[in-house]
């Protein structure tokens, strides 16, 4: 079974401390969507990536496309960084992926101390995957290769990979407050799901659990209240530190911003309608 290979963005800006809190808060919700979704994992990370190893890959990957705080990942083959093994297993990785007249191209990187460089990988690598292929007249190509293979070396291990999958990005699920968010329709979803990304943890007011339904598939622990009362008592209510409203420029010009205990967000005011229903509709398809 391949190990995926997890990559994060902004995290990995962070002071040491707030990095090591948002990395440990990433892996918790990766075990935590495994663990609902009832396929086994193996968490661990390392030198900013973080590595899952479960029973189940393609899961695992569904699961982390509706992961906030992963930018992408990989399905990986894990082999030992000795350079001769490199290179062996490196020609075996190719061998499905090359078809007669394929260009290819070996991208490699380092992590750590080796023998060898990042170039030597490449041109070592790229000359034996030409030698194992002369019968399907393969050819070298780095602006436009048929098949891209990479190579990720990091201390001991080595990871080949074929395909760069995208997450969502954003930040890890917890890492920010707990706010409500005031849906009545797509739009709703929309200014929760952008609050959802950046960390935050929703709790979603709406009359129509229906409508929460895309919500959830992004975190089943979603909880949904009844929209009813004042606002301002309901976050409260439910130690909320802040609004979640779907206004766009036009409401807030029309009806001045919402004002009370705590502070209200406005996550699609630069947006517009068919912009935020483009959005709502593509996190309902994720």
């Amino acid at each position: 079974m391949p190990t995926i290979l997890v990559r994060y963005g902004e995290v990995g800006l962070k002071s040491k401390r707030v990095r090591s809190r948002f990395e440990a808060a990433l892996r918790d919700d990766i075990r935590r969507k495994h663990a609902s979704a009832g396929v086994p994992c193996v968490v661990s990370s390392g030198r900013g990536r973080i590595y899952v190893d479960s029973d189940d890959w393609r899961s695992s990957c569904e699961l982390l496309s509706r992961t906030f705080g992963v930018v992408s990942f990989s399905p990986a083959t894990k082999i030992g960084s000795d350079l001769d093994e490199l290179i062996t297993g490196i020609v075996r990785f190719a061998e499905p992926l090359m078809f007669d007249g394929a260009s290819f191209a070996i991208r490699a990187r380092r992590s750590g101390s080796h023998p060898y460089t990042s170039l030597k990988v490449c041109e070592e690598a790229g000359s034996a995957v030409l030698d194992a292929n002369a019968s399907r007249e393969a050819r070298v190509d780095l602006d436009d290769p048929d098949v891209e293979i990479f190579v990720e070396v990091r201390e001991r291990d080595a990871y080949l990979f074929s395909s760069v999958l995208p997450g969502p990005g954003g930040l890890p699920k917890g890492t920010q407050g707990r706010v409500l968010a005031f849906m009545s329709s797509g739009r709703g979803v929309a200014a929760a799901w952008l609050l959802m990304k950046r960390g935050c943890t929703v709790v979603a007011a709406c009359n129509e659990v229906e409508l929460c339904r895309p919500l959830s598939e992004w975190d089943n622990g979603i909880r949904i209240l009844s929209r009813e009362g004042d606002p301002f008592s309901q976050a409260k209510a439910e130690r909320c530190l802040a609004i979640v409203l779907d206004w766009s420029i036009d409401d807030l010009g029309n009806r001045g911003g919402l004002k009370g205990g705590v502070p209200v967000f406005y996550p699609l005011v630069g947006l517009r309608d068919d912009e935020a229903m483009r959005l709502s509709e593509r996190i309902a398809r994720t």
